[in-house]
């Protein structure tokens, strides 16, 4: 939270520093002299840099010096070249985003990865599933093999009388599991995001239903009674969401003064400050309002949503194209989805409390909801015939009388709306 008066100052220096410029409002004299070189536009200067590389890198002058025989390394050379052209763009000129720190050009930055992202995952959807698990070899040399099958409620007994060296080597195999770190370290950046703890339990448990959902087609999905309701949602969610909770607490309740690096009085208030950058300008609480009207219930339940959509992805991925869990790609996917839900976030935030009869969402919005589709799809088709077993009846069952009181609930909900209003 930030005093009103430097607030509104702030405002100003974000609203010009969005349009890539600082406007009549905003001079460069009024910013940090430490960090003012950091705001002032240098597009062609860059660009003059960046064509000097590229001379370089191409060989323009010079063919004889990159000229090689191999096609391949030509063709990846220039695929390189091209994803760093456009990033180098994106990084100058792309929209910026409704966050400023650490600087409005990371998230324009964020904003050019993503649409390349975007952009791979339609091409990858236009190939044969053989072909593009052959493909993946050219992201990493260790993929395009078929993986084995790991199954974690094989056998769900907490003690094993006749495993003379480890009684309990299930739960122990369980507890040192490279998911177990991942959950926790998950949520916690969750719930930073969010920053709603019933959103966040919402999240949690309908993840584990999505597992108990599709256990019969994926093999990692078979977890042990106590290995979802304990060690998932009672101990690793828990935790990550209560360290984020209180990590939100903790900022929310600071009165902050972002003042410059160089009016810091001593060398640790300058390190100080110098790391501040890298945290939200604003550590507001977001304002969900899910039991506002039926169509807010909607647009709330859609985040969830998109939220389950995104890592149930994750986990089809990997089985269609052979991707084994600790393979770095895993790692870099969840790193940039990260970075792109911070700002899909708060800018659906300002969305839903933005009172205007006419809006759109921003770009963060629009590309997240594109690339979850997109995911989807390849892992639709891609799956095709991979998965034998039909969902089990009493699935069927829960989930269609799950639907039917839902639709239910949301009529009788809008009927009493109505009803109201008319008298």
């Amino acid at each position: 939270m930030e005093p009103n008066g430097h607030r509104r100052s702030s405002k100003k220096n974000v609203v010009s520093l969005q349009n890539g410029h600082l406007g009549s409002s905003t001079s460069v004299d009024e910013l940090d002299p430490w960090t003012a070189w950091a705001y002032k536009p240098r597009t062609i200067t860059l660009l003059l840099i960046g064509a000097c590389f590229l001379i370089w890198a191409s060989g323009a002058l010079d063919p004889e010096s990159t000229s090689t025989s191999d096609i391949i390394i030509s063709v990846k050379r220039g695929v390189w070249a091209m994803i760093a052209v456009y990033l180098a763009y994106s990084l100058l000129q792309a929209p910026s985003t409704v966050l400023i720190r650490p600087h409005p050009a990371i998230w324009r930055l964020v904003h050019g990865m993503a649409v390349i992202y975007l952009v791979s995952l339609t091409f990858l959807l236009f190939q044969k599933r053989d072909d593009a698990r052959q493909f993946m070899k050219y992201l990493h040399p260790d993929l395009g093999v078929e993986l084995p099958e790991r199954s974690y409620g094989g056998d769900c007994r907490i003690y094993i009388s006749e495993n003379t060296t480890n009684k309990f080597k299930n739960v122990y195999d369980t507890l040192f599991d490279e998911f177990v770190l991942a959950h926790i370290l998950g949520w916690w950046g969750k719930a930073i995001m969010i920053r709603n703890q019933p959103l966040l339990w919402v999240l949690s448990i309908g993840f584990e239903l999505m597992e108990l959902t599709f256990r019969h087609m994926l093999p990692n999905f078979n977890e042990c009674w106590w290995d979802s309701i304990v060690l998932d949602i009672l101990i690793c969610n828990w935790f990550g969401i209560w360290a984020g909770m209180r990590t939100v607490r903790y900022f929310d309740g600071k009165t902050y003064e972002w003042v410059g690096i160089s009016r810091q009085p001593n060398i640790i208030g300058k390190v100080k400050r110098t790391l501040g950058q890298f945290t939200p300008a604003y550590w507001d609480k977001d304002e969900w309002h899910p039991l506002l009207g039926p169509w807010r219930f909607l647009q709330v339940l859609s985040l969830c949503v998109v939220f389950l959509t995104v890592e149930l992805n994750t986990f089809f991925l990997k089985f269609c194209l052979w991707v084994p869990p600790r393979n770095p790609l895993i790692i870099y996917r969840l790193i940039l989805w990260w970075l792109i839900a911070i700002p899909t976030i708060r800018e659906y935030n300002t969305y839903l409390q933005d009172r205007k009869p006419v809006k759109k969402v921003g770009s963060f919005c629009w590309l997240s909801l594109a690339i979850c589709i997109v995911e989807l799809l390849i892992c639709i088709k891609f799956g095709h015939g991979l998965f034998h077993e039909p969902m089990p009846k009493w699935l069927v069952i829960f989930w269609t009388s799950a639907g039917v009181g839902f639709i239910i609930f949301l009529s009788t909900w809008s009927w009493q709306l109505m009803k109201r209003k008319r008298q």
